[in-house]
């Protein structure tokens, strides 16, 4: 039911693989922000006037010398994100398989053949290993829902495959009927 796969040609890119792991990572706010003298709340009126009084010259109370006037370079909002090409998001997925395959933990599996008890057995067989299961689509399948509680085991289709959480499991199992096996791995094994 479950074979193991390798590949014969093996392609690892460590840059491609770094730029999208950052890609996952840098999905954050840079929602630091303070405020500047046009942000400060106030009255721009002169404190007090020119000359005649002996104190140095001012202005408004929203100054950055003052206290409670604004910063003058202080942070703002920015983006953090960045963009990732789609030849290099292709090379980091097909660099993924071809760790896991290097690692001797690529399988596949039959998924008209993939019920409750398989499952189970891939889970008692290989207990303490985080197991990552693509396939074509999850909705479709019961067994995905009866599962998807489990600690150890994560169902993933096509569409929403990771490279990042690929690269954290220690099993990673395509179905035959996956588009990414069909692609990737079926022309390489």
């Amino acid at each position: 039911m479950i074979e193991q796969i390798t590949l014969k040609k093996v392609n690892i890119s460590d840059k491609s693989l770094h730029l999208s792991i950052q890609k996952t990572y840098s999905h954050k706010q840079g929602n630091n922000h303070s405020l500047d003298r046009s942000e400060v709340t106030g009255s721009g009126k002169k404190l007090f006037k020119q000359k005649g009084t002996g104190n140095a010259r001012a202005g408004n109370k929203k100054t950055t010398q003052r206290r409670g006037g604004g910063k003058a370079f202080g942070p703002k909002f920015h983006l953090v994100a960045f963009k990732v090409n789609k030849k290099v998001k292709n090379l980091a997925l097909i660099s993924s398989i071809s760790i896991k395959s290097n690692n001797n933990s690529l399988y596949s599996i039959d998924e008209t053949k993939l019920d409750e008890n398989a499952v189970k057995d891939i889970l008692n067989k290989n207990t303490n290993k985080k197991i990552m299961v693509v396939l074509k689509n999850t909705n479709e399948n019961n067994v995905v829902s009866k599962f998807q509680n489990y600690k150890n085991i994560s169902f993933h289709s096509d569409k929403n495959y990771s490279i990042h959480s690929s690269l954290k499991s220690d099993m990673l199992i395509f179905s035959n009927k996956s588009t990414l096996y069909e692609t990737y791995i079926g022309k390489n094994i």
